[in-house]
């Protein structure tokens, strides 16, 4: 009897310990993943060069990049769903009368996966326009 307790003893042990050499050293695989901001129509500012923006997955990882000129942002991310969102102030003092822009947009529950022949975003943003004496 000594000896199935014995036995059953050093298999609780093992049970307990076996799970500590499981390795979490993998590396999720990555999504090329491209959002591109949309400029509201009339819009006296287009697309430019450094715009930010952020992707934020639901474990609350964020990721930022900013646009190309073409207003492209390219970022590389493991799936999931994320939110998409930039902000910007832009100031125009190349005009005669100054003004600064503020863009806006954000979209949410955008799904992320490897398995998706596109993996494109487009964040319609929306405009405010105040006079700038800066």
């Amino acid at each position: 009897m000594h000896t199935h307790h014995s036995l059953y003893t050093f298999l609780a042990l093992a049970a307990l310990l076996l799970p500590g050499c499981t390795s979490y050293d993998e590396v999720p695989e990555t999504v090329r993943v491209t959002v591109q901001l949309v400029y509201p129509d009339g819009s006296a500012i287009g697309p430019y060069k450094g715009a930010r923006v952020e992707l934020t997955n639901a474990n609350a990882s964020t990721f930022v990049d900013s646009t190309d000129a073409s207003g492209t942002a390219t970022f590389e991310v493991p799936g999931g769903i994320y939110s998409a969102v930039s902000s910007e102030v832009y100031i125009d003092t190349v005009s005669a009368v100054h003004y600064r822009y503020i863009f806006n947009g954000r979209m949410d529950q955008q799904i992320i996966s490897p398995d998706s022949a596109s993996n494109k975003i487009n964040i319609k943003l929306t405009m405010t326009r105040k006079r700038y004496w800066g």
